[in-house]
């Protein structure tokens, strides 16, 4: 038995030849022996630990231990933090751990949980209540608690250290304290700036009208909302005193990024493209800027961004050893690891060629669909083997981006396992995911889980030939995962999962909030491919007429979407009620009756080979452009579309309808105006209507946005269509003086 030796202070000493027992008894029959001892100056963490030690145990057991501050003659101990430990070995071991490292170890009828900080009691804690008592913290609102009125441990003896010494997820999560504790994740106090920051420290609108060159050269103007000219050695300067004005404000910040902003348009001026020569990639000049700047602030982190233009490693110079690398993997794909994915080999050897030059690497990863959360992403057997390659290559900090605050399909479990990941990469995920459907699901665990590795063997029968995008589409995935069967099959687990659980509310609501990227998968894409299994339309006699079930499915999925406050489809606040209007509206366009259809079209005008849809018999084949250009939609670059139609015989005219493409951020604007002009002999040609389009509104949010043309009933055989286009995208856009976009999906003529 260990001796006890009370003193002023009050240390707890254990005999040289402790005798460890297989099992220790915390509470039997709703009783304990054993008290939480916490030592007299134990800070706010500490004493957090040690109440939520004594919460857990009561809410398993129902038994509640005391906390004291004194060692309790005759009873056993937990023992939280470290100051009340007298054993050398224990002692020593925390003395030599790195950041964020804690033990959790059972010494005769004792259990050590201490930390080498506050903050890793506080994980110790979390990671005992998880690990030995049973209970899940699954996500910021909803947790498994089981009850058992004995808690029985076995003997431990574990230390525990991160596999990366910076762990941080964009998720819902994030937001909450005690769920970063208990995933023992990062926030970023440490960061006095955050990426793309070029902007923050040079303002264009405070240097640009007196200074121009400070900004990109790109083509024959400098541009304001661009990038930094790097070359220029008064950017370099202004750059060093406006950051050490920023550190002023805040000294006890470790790192400070100085980084591109989120575009292209990188400088080309003469002198920065020497640069780019002399050290082979343009990242060379962003190294040469942060290292500039990392010599004169050497107690500092400068982190710059290897993303995009910059993302391949320079030659002939090395980040400084305080140059943090901010390294992205934005383009790649996700149907299989990195490591295994021709696709993906530029990235793997850029990555490489960073490891070899420095180990101050801040990975970030990207783990959803941005631009529709709301769809399945069945990514989960790529998160091990991708950041298990991280860690082999010298990467020291990891954030995964996903949804931020906001749901997205299976989102809590993602967050949950690739926190796991983030603290030790080789965990067996099969058993943490089958841990988490039981427990999260209960009842309809069955089918949630044969949703999980349906979806999942589906796409890894085709990874080869699928690129899973994280800017993809419903519509993208119908030969892989997504297919009209697949989809049907995902539909019915979800009924039957639903059904299986309808009289508990608890996991209904889990259930309903699973099943919604499903539901508008099916819809999606009953609303954008032509398929007869899955449709809106019921297709007789050549009328498209709409299917009431199908209606009803989309009421429904906008009630659920609501229920369970999942109404954001993607990052730019695409919501679930503006998804119905435009729904309708579409399903409107798509049962008028076409005039135009069969008829002869002819483009005046030559539009873009880029995205080939079907030139003119695009335009009357009944299939709507979605919420990304590359479906459907018939592109004019730097062009008008111009298109005259002879309808083959005069035809009562009254309405001439189309939509148009709104992507601001793919360089994507509505025509400055339409025109319709009529003819009754095809060459004298006399204006009907216009409308103009709005080309003021600068938001990056998606639109298809109508064009409805009425005009004068008349009886005409030919009609002329102008769509008259910026051609260049305008001042104000990254984009100024590159040839703009205009799309039209259909021509209605009524």
């Amino acid at each position: 038995m260990k001796n006890l030796i009370l003193s002023i202070i009050v240390i707890v000493t254990f005999a040289s030849c402790n005798h460890q027992k297989s099992t220790l008894t915390i509470t039997q029959n709703s009783k304990s022996d054993y008290t939480i001892l916490l030592s007299l100056d134990a800070d706010s963490l500490t004493q957090l630990a040690a109440s939520e030690l004594q919460d857990y145990i009561y809410r398993i057991s129902s038994s509640r231990l005391m906390i004291s501050k004194q060692l309790q003659k005759g009873r056993k101990h937990i023992i939280v933090g470290n100051e009340l430990i007298n054993d050398s070995s224990a002692l020593n071991e925390l003395n030599t751990l790195p950041e964020d490292c804690f033990i959790i170890k059972t010494l005769d009828d004792d259990i050590i949980i201490s930390g080498t900080s506050d903050k890793t009691d506080l994980y110790a804690a979390y990671t005992f209540i998880d690990e030995y008592l049973g209970c899940r913290l699954l996500n910021p609102n909803e947790e498994f608690v089981p009850k058992n009125n004995t808690i029985i441990i076995p003997e431990i003896n574990k230390t525990y250290e991160p596999a990366f010494s910076f762990r941080r997820i964009l998720f819902p999560g994030m937001k909450d304290q005690k769920y970063r504790h208990w995933h023992k994740l990062e926030t970023l106090d440490e960061w006095g700036s955050f990426v793309h920051t070029f902007n923050k420290l040079i303002d264009p609108e405070k240097y640009f009208e007196d200074h121009p060159e400070y900004f990109s050269l790109v083509g024959d103007h400098r541009i304001s909302d661009a990038q930094l000219c790097l070359s220029n050695p008064d950017v370099i300067n202004i750059l060093k005193q406006n950051l050490a004005k920023e550190i002023r404000k805040n000294p006890y910040k470790k790192y400070w990024s100085v980084s591109q902003n989120d575009c292209y348009n990188y400088c080309e001026c003469a002198d920065c493209n020497d640069m780019y020569e002399k050290y082979g990639s343009v990242s060379g000049a962003y190294i040469f800027m942060a290292n500039e700047l990392a010599s004169e602030f050497p107690d500092k982190n400068i982190s710059t961004l290897a993303y995009q233009f910059t993302r391949s490693a320079p030659k002939n110079i090395k980040p400084s050893q305080n140059v943090n690398i901010m390294f992205c993997s934005i383009e790649c794909n996700r149907s299989m690891p990195l490591a295994d994915d021709p696709r993906s080999n530029g990235f793997v050897q850029d990555m490489k060629d960073w490891s070899s030059l420095t180990n101050n690497i801040f990975l970030w990863d990207y783990v959803v669909q941005f631009k529709n959360y709301l769809t399945p992403f069945p990514n989960f057997h790529v998160l091990q083997p991708n950041i298990q390659f991280f860690k082999q290559n010298n990467v020291n900090m990891m954030f995964q981006q996903g949804s931020g605050g906001n749901w997205s399909d299976m989102s809590d479990l993602k967050q949950y396992l690739i926190a796991k990941l983030l603290w030790n990469p080789n965990v067996n995920v099969d058993s943490i995911v089958e841990d988490y459907l039981t427990k999260y699901f209960g009842p309809s665990k069955p089918y949630i889980i044969s949703y999980y590795k349906l979806a999942h063997s589906s796409l890894i029968d085709n990874q080869e030939s699928e690129f899973l995008n994280i800017y993809g589409f419903p519509a993208d995935y119908v030969d892989s995962y997504l297919t009209p069967n697949l989809l049907t099959q995902y539909r019915s687990l979800m009924d039957k999962a639903e059904e299986s659980v309808k009289d508990d509310s608890l996991y209904l609501l889990r259930v309903l909030r699973t099943r919604l990227p499903v539901d508008f998968a099916y819809l999606d894409i009953a609303l954008n491919k032509d398929f007869d299994e899955i449709s809106y339309l019921n297709k007789n006699n050549g009328k498209n007429r709409l299917r009431p079930d199908m209606l009803k499915y989309l009421d429904r999925f906008i009630e659920i979407s609501e229920l369970t406050e999942t109404t954001r489809i993607n990052e730019r606040n695409f919501i679930t009620s503006d998804y119905k209007k435009y729904v309708l509206h579409k399903l409107q366009m798509m049962t008028k009756s076409n005039i135009a259809k069969g008829k002869t079209i002819k483009l005046l005008t030559k539009p873009s080979d880029i995205y080939p849809v079907g030139e003119e018999k695009a335009l009357t084949d009944g299939l709507f452009g979605d919420l990304d250009f590359h479906n459907n939609w018939l592109g004019f670059q730097g062009n008008d579309m111009i298109i005259e139609i002879d309808l083959q015989k005069p035809e009562l005219v009254k309405q001439i309808s189309m939509n148009f493409l709104k992507a601001v951020n793919s360089w994507v604007f509505l025509p400055v105006e339409v025109v319709v002009e009529i003819s009754k002999d095809g060459k004298n040609y006399s204006r009907a209507g216009s409308i103009e389009g709005d080309i003021e509104d600068k938001n990056y949010l998606v639109k298809s946005i109508p064009f409805n043309i009425e005009i004068n009933p008349i009886k005409v055989q030919y009609l002329r269509v102008t769509a008259m286009s910026l051609k260049q995208c305008p001042e104000w856009h990254r984009g100024y003086g590159n040839p703009s976009w205009i799309f039209i999906d259909e021509l209605i003529i009524e």
